[in-house]
């Protein structure tokens, strides 16, 4: 009997797993921006390897940096950079790229002496967007900035309105990564509803601002190290920024206290005075979220933190020379006049406004040609020369308090519409504008003004005949050269390049034409005079001489003698000339200097 075997196969087929793409939910946006180097970051998904590559422009990004761990935080520097470029950059993973173009830059920082503009937009209480005011002054800013780069975009505080993570994505990150996020560094200050209004979060300082950006805590960019990023300083060009927490605590003697409730204990406080002691720039501007003056949507008469912030932080800050402060929480746009000392109630300033403006700062600084609109003049140095406070917290929120009428020390305010500010510095000038939406698609500038540092200046330089002075005006604007003297003489160019002959009026002024700017340049020529010598002798007796005196570095000789410069002289002449024949001996350790 034949037995039958019965044979089962089974065929297991292998199909490869397709990996999971990566897909971008937040950013980019940049972050610590210095002279050789930014942070760029960004979240997905899904966990993956961040990558960043990049170059001098979009279509060559011969550079990368790449994570070292596999997250959906990412957050990847790049370094080795030069100083004052435009970088192109993508992001990505390994294996992906998810962002790439040629608005996707950044600006490396330029060097302390740079002269070109640096150009820095404010935006602040802007995590909200009622009746579409903050997709309005976004776009009215964009519609303003057109293709310039944004050196710096700075947040105000209250940049989420109860501070969560999924509020700042919805009302932040969704409005603003397409377009300012992806190429402007981005700097910023913390605000009451980042901390959402919470006295046990302002003392944890637990709240997603802190894991959400990345700012300088140990001088990367210049300024103190303050080992915090509740506050920190930074440098750009000839600007020094420092960025305030005004509602963040820290425990001072067993008290949770903010730092203008003691400004000899706080650690935010002493560390704010240390910093500007220490900087040298031309430029202290400050950023805090809570105005010491408003008549908005916060009344600065009786809130207990503002008068506080008034009475011990601005006196710093004045002491300091800070030419202008930076604020939010009120809900709409006031700036002052340049103040000093006005540290009490709004009615001290009603009172006497001659008290808190010194005499040059009555103008409305707007510089456009309108009665009484010349520049703010300050210098560099630091002292109590007039402060600046712009209260701009109407980029996202928007609306005041009717009942409340101006604050008498605003020169400007602006509270039906909301905007954005700008200012731009070039060397020793600055301009400022308040941006606000003008629908459809355009914008209006409803208040400007601009600052300028060490102008008007008068000086004297002494020449030589036949020479050759360049003269160039101290301020930057528009130029009238004149010569009192010569009235065929002028000039458009900031630099002239005079000759005066000896004997005539070398007085040089040049203006701005808006009457408001001055130099005056007095060009003396020193003469040439020629001596010779009478008889043989030695150079330090003036009977040798046809002059019967010494000669100085001014004078061209003739040697019509023998002569001898003793031992150990030093002597000094224009230029010399010898007859045929004639020599001049030296002494042990004699010597002549020739000026040409």
């Amino acid at each position: 009997m034949r037995k039958v075997v019965l044979l089962s196969f089974f065929w297991i087929v292998w199909v490869p797993t397709l990996a999971q793409n990566a897909v971008l939910t937040r950013g980019p946006y940049l972050q610590l921006g210095t002279q050789t180097g930014a942070t760029i970051r960004w979240r997905t998904d899904i966990a993956t390897i961040g990558k960043v590559t990049y170059g001098l422009s979009a279509g060559s990004l011969t550079g990368s940096a790449v994570e070292r761990a596999s997250t959906t935080e990412h957050e990847v520097s790049v370094t080795g950079l030069t100083p004052d470029k435009q970088y192109f950059y993508s992001i990505g993973t390994t294996t992906q790229v998810l962002q790439q173009g040629t608005d996707n830059y950044f600006l490396t920082a330029p060097l302390a002496d740079t002269k070109r503009k640096i150009r820095v937009a404010s935006f602040g209480d802007c995590g909200m967007n009622p009746n579409n005011n903050q997709t309005n002054v976004r776009d009215a800013f964009l519609n303003f900035r057109g293709t310039t780069p944004t050196d710096l975009w700075m947040l105000i505080g209250d940049n989420s309105y109860d501070g969560d993570d999924p509020q700042f994505q919805v009302n932040f990150f969704e409005p603003y990564q397409t377009t300012l996020m992806k190429n402007s560094m981005l700097f910023a200050v913390p605000g009451n509803h980042d901390y959402n209004n919470n006295a046990t979060l302002a003392a944890t300082h637990n709240i997603p601002y802190f894991s959400i950006f990345s700012f300088p805590t140990n001088a990367e960019a210049g300024g103190v190290a303050s080992g915090t990023e509740e506050w920190y300083s930074f440098d750009y060009g000839p600007i020094h920024f420092v960025m305030l927490d005004g509602f963040g605590k820290r425990n001072v003697g067993g008290t949770d206290i903010r730092f203008y409730s003691d400004t000899t204990n706080h650690p935010e406080a002493i560390w704010l005075k240390q910093d500007l002691a220490a900087t040298t720039k031309k430029w202290k501007i400050v950023y805090l979220h809570f105005p010491p003056y408003s008549q908005g949507s916060h009344n600065s008469e009786t809130d207990p933190d503002l008068i506080a912030i008034r009475q011990r932080i601005n006196p710093i800050l004045e002491r300091f020379g800070v030419d202008m402060v930076l604020l939010g929480h009120s809900h709409n746009y006031e700036r002052s006049y340049p103040l000093h000392d006005q540290y009490g109630p709004m009615s001290d300033f009603t009172n006497n406004p001659s008290a808190y403006r010194f005499p040059k700062d009555n103008s409305t600084g707007r510089y456009d040609g309108s009665a009484s609109s010349c520049p703010y003049k300050t210098t560099s140095k630091k002292k109590k020369q007039g402060t600046v406070y712009v209260l701009s917290g109407s980029a996202g929120a928007l609306g005041y308090n009717p009942a409340l009428s101006p604050h008498p020390v605003m020169v400007s305010t602006q509270r039906l519409t909301g905007g954005s500010f700008f200012f731009e510095v070039d060397d020793n000038r600055l301009d400022a504008k308040f941006i606000q939406p003008n629908p459809p698609a355009s914008y209006s500038i409803s208040d400007q003004f601009t600052i300028m540092k060490d102008v008007e200046r008068t000086q004297v330089i002494t020449i030589s005949a036949g020479q050759s002075a360049t003269l160039t005006s101290s301020f930057i604007s528009d130029y009238l050269w004149s010569n009192p003297a010569n009235a065929s003489f002028s000039s458009s160019t900031r630099s002239v390049v005079v000759s005066p002959a000896v004997g005539t009026s070398n007085t040089y002024v040049v203006r701005d034409s808006k009457n408001c700017l001055q130099d005056v340049f007095t060009v003396q020529v020193i003469g040439l005079s020629t001596m010779y010598t009478v008889k043989t002798g030695n150079w330090n007796d003036p009977t040798v001489w046809s002059g019967n005196r010494l000669p100085t570095s001014g004078d061209v000789l003739q040697i019509k003698y023998p002569l001898l410069i003793p031992a150990n002289t030093e002597a000094h002449a224009l230029q010399v000339v010898f007859d045929p024949g004639i020599k001049l001996s030296y002494g042990t350790n004699a010597h002549l200097r020739l000026k040409l």
